[in-house]
């Protein structure tokens, strides 16, 4: 088992236009079961046997039912992975959490008010030099490494769809009139199809999880360079604060994570972070 610290800050914001805050995250040491609250400062994470859980899920639905529809998603995941039995492979635990994160919003999405409600979920376990990835919907993984930054996960958007084949440019998809309409979100069916990875870590990496309410206010350059200036805590309140003065028209939320420690492998600038990444979990197949 490699020998890892995981250097995290995380941070949300209801953002200078809407009324009610529909993100949550989760930041849990699976070992010990301690977990970040969001406060002022980093905190160092150890994986040990069974790893650190980042989370990030985006709430949708009427009156405040996206915040109910988030926070079940994290904390049903958080459970779901801190009470997997050590015999089940990481891979299928994350998995089944997920499945167990959307099976909970869909049983809480019969009641009233809250029917129609969903959100969207990005999951990264460190374990043992790799970063897991899960993902739902439209919220976002990157990895930056050696001053590359990378999306490391795929949005499950119509646009990104329309990208995918041929009909729009990615230049066109930022500004696309439907870019938000996403495709899956945990509470919409019994069944979701879960997008699976693995990233194989480097000395240094720094892994950002976000909302769309962050990522659609910055341009790609603009991101890597918030991202890489400082500590994780520091980072984390410039991409936050950046975003609401420049107008975010949703929620803000950013979870980062630097990682370190004597088992990984150097950092290369040939070696960028999609070089170490494999596909274990394509959700459209």
């Amino acid at each position: 088992m490699a020998e890892i610290l995981v250097t995290v800050a995380a941070r949300t914001d209801t953002g200078p236009v809407r009324k009610n805050n529909e993100d949550a995250f989760r930041v849990v040491e699976l070992d010990s079961g301690a977990v970040l609250e969001g406060v002022a400062g980093s905190r160092v994470c150890r994986p040990g046997s069974r790893g650190v859980l980042l989370a990030l899920s985006d709430g949708m639905g009427g009156s405040q039912a996206g915040e109910v529809a988030s926070a079940l998603s994290v904390e049903r995941l958080a459970a779901a992975l801190l009470a997997a039995p050590d015999a089940v492979p990481p891979e299928r635990r994350l998995l089944e959490a997920v499945r167990g994160a959307n099976a909970e919003v869909v049983r809480a999405a019969r009641v009233g008010s809250r029917r129609g409600m969903g959100a969207t979920l990005t999951a990264v376990v460190v374990h043992d030099g790799m970063a897991l990835l899960a993902q739902v919907g439209d919220s976002r993984a990157y990895a930056l490494r050696s001053g590359i930054l990378q999306q490391v996960t795929r949005d499950q958007s119509l646009v990104q769809a329309l990208v995918d084949s041929g009909t729009l440019t990615p230049e066109q998809a930022r500004t696309s009139s439907r870019k938000n309409v996403i495709l899956q979100a945990l509470g919409r069916s019994k069944e979701v199809l879960v997008a699976l990875g693995r990233l194989q870590l480097r000395q240094g990496d720094r892994l950002l999880l976000c909302c769309d309410g962050l990522s659609n206010t910055f341009e790609h350059g603009e991101l890597a360079r918030l991202l890489s200036d400082g500590d994780p805590a520091a980072a984390c309140d410039r991409l936050i604060e950046q975003a609401i003065s420049r107008g975010a028209d949703d929620n803000v939320t950013a979870v980062v994570a630097h990682v370190e420690g004597k088992d990984l492998p150097p950092a290369r600038a040939d070696e960028p972070p999609v070089a170490t990444l494999d596909v274990l979990r394509d959700w459209r197949s």
